[in-house]
């Protein structure tokens, strides 16, 4: 994965859920206001969920998280587009357990 560093508009294409989990990092001075849409091909944008990332800190968060585990299915890849009111670092991680049984594409 890879780790997009300090903005306030950010799209992360790489999702696959379950066992994605997103990393925001607030290393500024003021609490972050983000919120996160996600988008799946054939389907509706989900969202946006709203978070708050304090000041100086981190927040680690997964899909099954913000809007429960029947969401999108483990077949469908997902994008998610983040917007935040102060730059901050995101990073997307996965589950190497959960990634070894993602069906071939």
């Amino acid at each position: 994965m890879r780790t997009l560093v300090g903005a306030e508009r950010m799209a992360v294409t790489e999702g696959w859920a379950p066992g994605d989990r997103l990393h925001l990092f607030n290393v500024g001075p003021r609490n972050a206001g983000v919120e996160l849409t996600f988008c799946a091909e054939g389907r509706p944008p989900l969202g946006p969920y709203r978070t708050v990332v304090p000041a100086q800190r981190h927040h680690a968060l997964s899909l099954e998280e913000l809007a429960g585990p029947a969401v999108l299915s483990p077949a469908i890849a997902y994008a998610v587009v983040i917007v935040a009111d102060v730059d901050v670092l995101v990073d997307l991680t996965r589950d190497t357990h959960e990634a070894s049984h993602r069906p071939a594409a």
